[in-house]
């Protein structure tokens, strides 16, 4: 059966000759994964006595849970051919459902199943309803035979005494005056009926004039006007014009700001590029003074001796073994080189006062700024001022 079933090992009814409790909790596991796949069993973790009481345990609650399978956890215990007789019900219902075709149509099986699973929970109900009854239906029993003796008792008592006539009589003429005074109570009821039903009417009458008067009150309350409205609709006039003003007032400020804050970021990304751009300048000809004081210095002496800062070295050299004319040419050179010195300070110089004149303009711009923000503040302030120089309404 376990081969058919597709259980991952084989086995035999002679590996239960002897207790083994891992295979069984193995095989355990196995049947209640197939019953429900989302159990957390593991045989593995199986150790002490205490897990294996608590593995049993809950395999046998997930069965009777999910499957209705009763198994005897002390035989399941005992690891031996009793525990195959308790595991065997779960596989004999594993194996009926993979020997019945799929392709075979249950569905009179079904109809059939559901008619008795109908029946049966009619069944239940009615039971529930029964036994429900049974309790009040026993005590109303017990009451009314307890009341049988008594009645019996004074039924008894009752027929074996003598009923004097004269006590009869008057016993009867003491009911038949109570039934006429109850008689005539009745009748006084219905004849105060018609006086109740004279004075509901007029109170009604009476309210419904109330509520005519009431009516014809809230009319005229409707229709009056008080001596302050007309002042108060022209204040109101006037603080929905004042109110425009503002929401206008406002709706520029905001624009102005999102400007200057644009010109703003604008001005410093074209301030980076330039700082970037003129260092990038001033290293370039940085290194090619660089490379040019080496070439010169290279040519003038042979030797191996440091370099110096290359003003000084231009200005140092006086002559040479060559004569005037040479000293000649290296003046030529050193004056351009002090000129093109010269130029870099310049442009310098020329590039601070450009950004020196940015910065005024920006300050100028956040002063116009401020301008406005306290002028749009002093319309507001006017527009309060007019708002409260009325009477107060």
């Amino acid at each position: 059966m376990t081969r058919s079933l597709r259980y991952p090992r084989l086995m035999s009814i002679e590996n239960f000759r002897t207790p083994n409790f891992q295979l069984v909790a193995e095989l355990l596991e196995w049947i209640v994964k197939k019953f429900e796949p989302e159990s957390n069993l593991d045989a593995h973790e199986v150790q002490t006595e205490a897990d294996r009481v608590a593995f049993i345990k809950n395999a046998v609650l997930l069965m009777l849970q999910n499957s209705r399978i009763k198994m005897n956890p002390k035989k399941l215990y005992q690891a031996d051919g009793h525990a195959v007789q308790e595991l065997l019900p779960a596989m004999k219902i594993l194996y009926q459902a993979k020997a019945e075709d799929p392709n075979t149509d249950n569905s009179p099986k079904w109809t059939q199943v559901k008619n008795k699973l109908s029946s049966k929970m009619q069944e239940v109900r009615i039971t529930r309803q029964l036994s429900s009854q049974l309790p009040e239906t026993g005590a109303l029993l017990s009451e009314l035979l307890s009341r049988q003796e008594f009645i019996s008792q004074q039924h008894e008592r009752a027929a074996s005494r003598a009923v004097p006539l004269a006590e009869a009589e008057k016993v009867l003429q003491a009911t038949v005056q109570n039934i006429a005074q109850e008689t005539e109570q009745l009748s006084n009821k219905l004849n105060n009926v018609a006086s109740d039903e004279a004075e509901l009417d007029e109170k009604i009458e009476r309210k419904k004039r109330e509520y005519e008067q009431l009516q014809k009150r809230f009319a005229k309350l409707q229709s009056f006007r008080p001596q302050y409205m007309d002042e108060y609709e022209r204040f109101e006039e006037r603080l929905k014009k004042l109110y425009e003003v503002y929401v206008l007032n406002f709706r520029n400020l905001s624009y102005l700001r999102k400007v200057h804050d644009d010109l703003a970021r604008s001005e410093r990304q074209r301030q980076e590029e330039l700082e970037k751009a003129m260092r990038m300048a001033v290293e370039k000809m940085r290194l090619e003074q660089e490379k040019k004081d080496a070439i010169g210095l290279h040519d003038d002496d042979g030797s191996d001796a440091p370099l110096v800062d290359r003003r000084q070295s231009v200005r140092k050299v006086y002559g040479n073994m060559m004569g005037g004319d040479a000293s000649d040419d290296d003046e030529d050179d050193e004056d351009d080189e002090d000129d093109e010195i010269i130029r870099m300070d310049d442009n310098v110089a020329q590039h601070h006062k450009r950004e020196l004149h940015r910065q005024e303009e920006d300050e100028e711009r956040s002063e116009a700024d401020y301008m406005v923000g306290i002028t749009t503040a002093h319309v507001a302030d006017d527009a309060k001022s007019d708002l409260s120089s009325g009477d107060d309404f």
